[in-house]
């Protein structure tokens, strides 16, 4: 087996396993059914200015998910939609203590070496 694919498996072991980092979200596409995963979870509301050192706000939503199970579901061609009018693809998540929260997909970065896409999020209210 060769490294790639061990390191791909070991992505397989750390989204869908709870105890190591998984978290579930439901992501529902502008037209179709909602889906359920198992995701890579970030929810920032501070980030630090490189340059001046100072805390800055601004809340930075991101997931990743396995690009398989993305394909699997029909979710290849998941992205943010330009036009605000439209239905956006949208990522249902609980917080830590059980907080739910609703973003749409604004941003996709898949990476078909690792076979990874990371979904960058803003708070989503339909």
């Amino acid at each position: 087996m060769s490294l790639r694919s061990v390191a791909h498996e070991d992505l397989n072991e750390i989204l869908n396993d709870p105890s190591s980092g998984g978290w579930p979200v439901v992501i529902t596409p502008p037209v179709g059914s909602a889906v359920s995963f198992q995701c890579w979870a970030n929810d920032i509301h501070l980030t630090m200015d490189p340059g001046t050192g100072e805390l800055v706000a601004g809340r930075q939503a991101s997931i990743a998910l396995l690009n398989r199970e993305l394909i699997s579901a029909g979710f290849d061609r998941i992205g943010g939609i330009a036009d605000p009018s439209s239905k956006p693809w949208v990522a249902q998540i609980e917080d830590i203590n059980g907080r739910p929260y609703t973003f749409k997909v604004v941003e996709t970065y898949p990476d078909n070496g690792a076979g990874l896409t990371v979904l960058f999020l803003e708070v989503y209210v339909p």
